[in-house]
């Protein structure tokens, strides 16, 4: 798991609003950070390490909210992490059955390799599918701009 950015230029002498961006826009760069490869999908860790990113910068939005207005915008954004989150979910769980399967079948019995071979393929072709409603999130996120306009809604 890759580890949390440091947040830079913090302090106790700073307004708890120009604290609580710098947090936020901070693990949003963190978790954007692994979109291309969470995209290619070859490598699993980079859909674990969006997954956590985007849990961190959810709980940083969830404890900060009262700093930002107006509350609708605010929801939105956080509405959309949720949704990075869950989304990444959904394929992050294939990949961890798929990879301890991969890790078992050389514990299995030599007439029970087969079936966790077909398994494993079955579980591969269940998670492509569940990387096209991936790509469409990725592809909404796009046309909206969300990039663009979570920066500004919370830059410092």
């Amino acid at each position: 798991m890759a580890k949390a950015l440091i947040v830079k230029d913090i302090a106790p002498e700073k307004s708890l609003d120009e604290c609580a961006r710098r947090i936020i826009t901070t693990r949003f760069h963190e978790m954007m950070s692994f979109k291309e490869g969470t995209i290619d999908g070859r490598d699993i860790e980079y859909v674990h390490d969006m997954r956590v990113a985007s849990r961190r910068l959810r709980a940083a939005m969830q404890n900060f909210a009262d700093c930002f207005t107006p509350k609708k915008k605010f929801r939105w954004h956080l509405k959309r992490v949720e949704r990075i989150t869950s989304t990444l979910g959904d394929v992050r769980d294939l990949d961890v059955l798929i990879d301890q399967f991969q890790k078992d079948i050389q514990k299995v019995p030599a007439d029970a390799e087969i079936g966790v071979q077909n398994l494993i393929k079955h579980l591969q072709t269940e998670r492509e599918g569940r990387r096209v409603p991936m790509f469409k999130m990725f592809n909404n996120l796009d046309r909206s701009n969300f990039e663009q306009r979570f920066l500004k809604f919370f830059e410092v």
